[in-house]
């Protein structure tokens, strides 16, 4: 192996007086021991081939008692116990080597009073041929972004260690493997058009040089932010064509009406897995949904997941999980120990606020609810909305209003009842 070190070298007088150690006399001096300089170096880059120069910085180098510019280096570009390099203040060296392999390069450090510190480091070397790309980096928008316009460009970095010139494959869609997009481009950037609101993206870039070689960059993802939505303004569900009315309370954004959503089947029927939303309507009557939203069973509204998400709430929205109605009700001013307790009537008056005519603008409506022997009761008397957060296989959370209390009641229901729904933005 044939190794190659360059440093410039100053001609520097170095006095004796720096590599006289300090440290406690014979006569009680009290000044500190010397300590061990500590070596640290980079290595620009960490793998090439017999045509890269390897730069080598010890600038990091530091020491307790001697400044870091009257330090002294050097430098055993293969660790054979041969220093290529004399001592020196000069902190940086360029190493190349004639064949391929894996080396280790040690650095010695040597402080004002003799003592030294050393570190190593590793370059592994290729044969002579050419190196790939760097892999696509610093994507724009971030990876896992969120509220992100639709209606900007892509953007990323791409280098190579030989500087060789690139092009770049794109990839982009809504899918986890999105597709290619675009071949063969020089720039840094990619128009992937106006993009569609409350949407995750997929996209991923491929590098090649003019040698033939490539490197794939890894899948980054971001999500689009509403259609400069403002709470208060009514909402489209794109899904059937149904406006909702939306209200802000405390750092919250609800929908103000039942979610109403689904083909309606009749009460004595329980909801099924089979792809399609289904609602109850208050005494099997269509327009009772239109008035009261619909009546789901747990199940049907979480689409048969365990988990507080979306559910049948519309893109860009959720469902409210148990920790998220009592934020509501200390919003309204219930205290937190009432507001997290799981059972009975809680609070003074925020019942009231939630009520349909009430301060919040929850507009609650007495929807009543489908009981889980197929029939429906309390129409216009009470109304039971459900949280996304199971208390059991069988039961859920909720939270029940009633025309004849001023309070909010925490409920545990069993899923097979058909109860109301609001849904909470993203």
């Amino acid at each position: 192996m044939n190794k190659k070190i360059w440093i410039i070298l100053a001609i520097v007088a170095i006095p004796a007086f720096l590599f006289t150690s300090c440290k406690k006399d014979d006569e009680g001096d009290d000044t500190p021991a010397n300590t061990a300089p500590t070596a640290s170096f980079t290595v620009d880059p960490d793998v090439g081939n017999t045509q890269t120069a390897f730069s080598l910085d010890a600038s990091a180098s530091s020491d307790a008692e001697t400044p870091a510019n009257e330090l002294l280096v050097r430098w055993d570009g293969n660790d054979d116990g041969t220093w290529e390099t004399d001592y020196s203040t000069i902190k940086t060296a360029t190493v190349t080597y004639d064949t391929e392999g894996t080396y280790t390069i040690r650095l010695e450090v040597k402080d004002s009073g003799g003592l030294t510190g050393t570190t190593t480091q590793e370059v592994i070397v290729s044969n002579s041929g050419n190196l790939p790309p760097d892999a696509p980096a610093n994507p724009d928008p971030a990876d896992d972004a969120t509220d992100v316009p639709t209606n900007i460009s892509l953007q990323w970095t791409g280098s190579d260690p030989e500087q060789d010139p690139l092009t770049y494959d794109v990839y982009f869609g809504t899918t986890a493997a999105p597709p290619l997009v675009g071949e063969g481009t020089s720039e840094n950037s990619y128009d992937p058009g106006t993009m569609e609101y409350n949407t995750k993206y997929y996209w991923k870039i491929t590098a090649h040089d003019d040698q033939g070689n490539t490197t794939d960059g890894a899948v980054w993802s971001f999500t689009t932010g509403s259609a400069g939505f403002t709470c208060g303004d009514d909402i489209t569900d794109p899904r059937d064509g149904k406006t909702y009315k939306t209200v802000q309370i405390g750092g919250q954004c609800w929908l103000a009406q039942n979610l109403n959503i689904g083909i309606r089947i009749y009460g004595d029927q329980d909801m099924s897995d089979d792809g399609s939303i289904e609602k109850y309507c208050y005494n099997d009557i269509e327009s009772n949904c239109d008035e009261f939203g619909g009546l789901y069973q747990w199940d049907e509204m979480m689409q048969y997941a365990s988990e507080g998400i979306q559910g049948i709430c519309p893109e860009g929205w959720h469902l409210p999980v148990r920790e998220e109605w009592e934020e509501l009700e200390m919003a309204l001013g219930m205290p937190e120990e009432q507001a997290t307790a799981t059972s009975g009537w809680q609070g003074t008056n925020e019942g009231t606020m939630l009520k349909a005519g009430g301060s919040s603008g929850f507009n609650a409506l007495m929807s009543g609810w489908r009981t889980n022997g197929g029939s429906f009761a309390f129409g216009g008397f009470s109304t039971t909305f459900w949280a996304a957060t199971s208390s059991s296989t069988f039961n859920a959370w909720g939270r029940t209003l009633d025309t004849g209390s001023a309070q909010i009641r925490h409920v545990e229901g069993n899923k097979e009842l058909g109860n109301a729904v609001r849904c909470l933005l993203d």
